[in-house]
């Protein structure tokens, strides 16, 4: 493609953005989903609901940022009840964290309302339309990826839709 098109599109990026920011409630003041969580909290609770728990330099790198941010980060999440502070005692300076119960129950609730809320935008949107997002998302994730060490490949949503429908979903 060229680059007067990547330009162009990038321009419509830049109009959706406020819409699509204002839609997902990304940037509403009580956090996302209209719960008292910055969005950053929302992402390490959402880490933490995939995997029991975590090292404090693995969440770090999954969610890019320093162990100094990350370590204030918890400690604010820890302080709110959300998360579980844990020290190895073979040796201290390993620290692990996960979710408590509120957080797990917070965590969960979020999703649920995330889910709910994209099923009814996708009920709108056509399968081909569909398929075609999220291809070209996962090509994004892709080039972002390239240089670093994959954690997992991705499928491409087209095998996941035929392995979906030979099963009956």
């Amino acid at each position: 493609m060229s680059r007067e098109l990547d330009r162009k599109l990038l321009a419509r990026l830049d109009d959706m953005a406020p819409a699509l920011v204002r839609s997902f409630r990304i940037l509403d003041p009580r956090g996302p989903a209209g719960l008292d969580i910055t969005l950053n909290q929302y992402f390490v609770l959402s880490l933490l609901a995939r995997k029991e728990s975590f090292g404090m330099g693995e969440l770090a790198r999954q969610m890019g940022t320093s162990s100094g941010n990350m370590t204030a980060m918890v400690d604010r999440l820890l302080r709110s009840g959300l998360v579980d502070r844990q020290r190895s005692e073979k040796d201290r300076r390993v620290v692990t964290v996960k979710l408590s119960h509120t957080g797990r129950e917070l965590a969960g609730r979020v999703q649920r309302v995330t889910k709910a809320g994209m099923r009814r935008i996708m009920r709108r949107i056509p399968d081909e339309q569909k398929v075609a997002f999220f291809d070209t998302l996962s090509a994004i994730v892709a080039v972002l990826a390239e240089g670093r060490r994959p954690r997992r490949r991705l499928r491409p949503i087209r095998k996941t839709l035929k392995k979906a429908k030979r099963q009956g979903q």
